[in-house]
Protein backbone atom coordinates (compact mmCIF):
# COMPACT_ATOMS: atom_id res chain seq x y z
CA UNK A 1 0.00 0.00 0.00
CA UNK A 2 1.73 3.14 -0.99
CA UNK A 3 2.75 5.32 2.28
CA UNK A 4 0.24 8.03 1.15
CA UNK A 5 -2.35 6.61 1.98
CA UNK A 6 -3.27 6.79 5.88
CA UNK A 7 -6.79 7.12 7.24
CA UNK A 8 -7.89 9.20 10.09
CA UNK A 9 -9.09 6.85 12.94
CA UNK A 10 -12.24 8.94 13.08
CA UNK A 11 -13.00 8.70 9.46
CA UNK A 12 -12.11 4.77 9.84
CA UNK A 13 -14.70 4.99 13.06
CA UNK A 14 -17.50 6.21 10.25
CA UNK A 15 -16.55 4.00 7.00
CA UNK A 16 -17.19 1.32 9.22
CA UNK A 17 -18.86 1.14 12.60
CA UNK A 18 -21.58 3.88 12.11
CA UNK A 19 -23.00 2.56 9.35
CA UNK A 20 -22.89 -1.01 11.01
CA UNK A 21 -24.71 0.46 14.08
CA UNK A 22 -27.30 2.47 12.34
CA UNK A 23 -28.31 -0.73 9.80
CA UNK A 24 -28.56 -2.72 13.17
CA UNK A 25 -30.94 0.08 14.58
CA UNK A 26 -32.59 0.05 11.33
CA UNK A 27 -32.92 -4.06 10.82
CA UNK A 28 -34.43 -4.27 14.49
CA UNK A 29 -37.08 -1.20 14.98
CA UNK A 30 -37.62 -0.10 11.62
CA UNK A 31 -38.02 -3.16 9.40
CA UNK A 32 -40.24 -5.70 8.50
CA UNK A 33 -40.13 -9.88 9.11
CA UNK A 34 -37.71 -11.15 6.89
CA UNK A 35 -36.87 -14.77 6.64
CA UNK A 36 -33.46 -16.73 5.05
CA UNK A 37 -33.09 -19.88 5.33
CA UNK A 38 -29.10 -20.85 6.40
CA UNK A 39 -27.71 -22.14 3.13
CA UNK A 40 -29.50 -19.82 1.07
CA UNK A 41 -27.44 -17.01 3.39
CA UNK A 42 -24.47 -18.91 2.85
CA UNK A 43 -25.11 -18.44 -0.87
CA UNK A 44 -25.85 -14.84 -0.74
CA UNK A 45 -22.74 -14.47 1.64
CA UNK A 46 -20.52 -16.62 -0.47
CA UNK A 47 -21.64 -14.64 -3.50
CA UNK A 48 -20.60 -11.19 -2.09
CA UNK A 49 -17.47 -12.31 -0.25
CA UNK A 50 -16.27 -14.05 -3.61
CA UNK A 51 -17.45 -11.03 -5.42
CA UNK A 52 -15.79 -8.86 -3.34
CA UNK A 53 -12.49 -10.56 -3.82
CA UNK A 54 -12.91 -10.56 -7.71
CA UNK A 55 -12.96 -6.59 -6.93
CA UNK A 56 -10.13 -6.15 -5.11
CA UNK A 57 -7.85 -7.93 -7.47
CA UNK A 58 -9.52 -6.06 -10.33
CA UNK A 59 -8.72 -3.14 -8.38
CA UNK A 60 -4.63 -4.31 -7.82
CA UNK A 61 -4.59 -4.96 -11.73
CA UNK A 62 -5.50 -1.19 -12.22
CA UNK A 63 -3.42 0.28 -8.85
CA UNK A 64 -0.67 -2.10 -8.41
CA UNK A 65 -1.31 -2.23 -4.30
CA UNK A 66 -4.27 -4.12 -2.65
CA UNK A 67 -6.43 -1.89 -0.37
CA UNK A 68 -5.49 -4.25 2.87
CA UNK A 69 -1.67 -5.11 3.59
CA UNK A 70 -2.74 -8.65 4.50
CA UNK A 71 -3.71 -9.12 1.30
CA UNK A 72 -0.06 -8.46 -0.18
CA UNK A 73 0.89 -11.21 2.34
CA UNK A 74 -1.63 -13.83 1.83
CA UNK A 75 -1.12 -16.27 -1.59
CA UNK A 76 -4.04 -16.50 -3.76
CA UNK A 77 -5.00 -19.70 -1.82
CA UNK A 78 -5.02 -18.18 1.10
CA UNK A 79 -6.71 -15.37 -0.02
CA UNK A 80 -9.95 -17.73 -1.16
CA UNK A 81 -9.58 -19.17 2.27
CA UNK A 82 -10.06 -15.97 4.08
CA UNK A 83 -13.04 -14.46 1.75
CA UNK A 84 -14.61 -18.40 2.35
CA UNK A 85 -14.44 -17.84 6.16
CA UNK A 86 -15.85 -14.33 5.74
CA UNK A 87 -18.64 -16.06 3.84
CA UNK A 88 -19.12 -18.15 6.72
CA UNK A 89 -18.99 -15.42 9.43
CA UNK A 90 -21.58 -13.25 7.62
CA UNK A 91 -23.69 -16.21 7.37
CA UNK A 92 -23.17 -16.53 11.21
CA UNK A 93 -24.09 -12.91 11.65
CA UNK A 94 -27.17 -13.32 9.15
CA UNK A 95 -28.41 -16.34 11.53
CA UNK A 96 -27.96 -14.82 14.40
CA UNK A 97 -29.08 -11.19 13.22
CA UNK A 98 -32.35 -13.51 12.60
CA UNK A 99 -32.48 -14.53 16.26
CA UNK A 100 -31.90 -11.07 18.33
CA UNK A 101 -35.00 -9.20 15.39
CA UNK A 102 -37.23 -12.48 16.62
CA UNK A 103 -36.33 -11.68 20.33
CA UNK A 104 -36.67 -7.98 19.95
CA UNK A 105 -39.84 -7.72 17.47
CA UNK A 106 -41.18 -11.52 19.07
CA UNK A 107 -41.10 -12.43 15.11
CA UNK A 108 -41.42 -16.13 14.84
CA UNK A 109 -40.91 -16.81 18.72
CA UNK A 110 -43.91 -18.62 19.78
CA UNK A 111 -45.22 -16.74 23.06
CA UNK A 112 -46.85 -18.00 26.19
CA UNK A 113 -49.13 -21.15 25.34
CA UNK A 114 -52.88 -20.05 25.81
CA UNK A 115 -55.36 -22.52 27.62
CA UNK A 116 -58.76 -22.27 26.30
CA UNK A 117 -61.37 -23.90 28.73
CA UNK A 118 -63.48 -26.29 26.23
CA UNK A 119 -66.61 -26.68 28.86
CA UNK A 120 -68.64 -29.48 27.78
CA UNK A 121 -66.33 -30.84 24.77
CA UNK A 122 -64.79 -33.71 25.49
CA UNK A 123 -61.03 -34.12 24.29
CA UNK A 124 -60.33 -36.24 21.24
CA UNK A 125 -63.41 -36.44 19.58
Amino acid sequence: MPAWVVIDPWADVGFHLAPALFLLLDLLFFSPPWSIPPRSALGVSSALAFGYWWWVEHCFTRNGWYPYPLFEVLSPAWRGVLFLGSAVVMTGSTVGLKWVYGRVNGWGVEGPMVVRKTEGVERGR
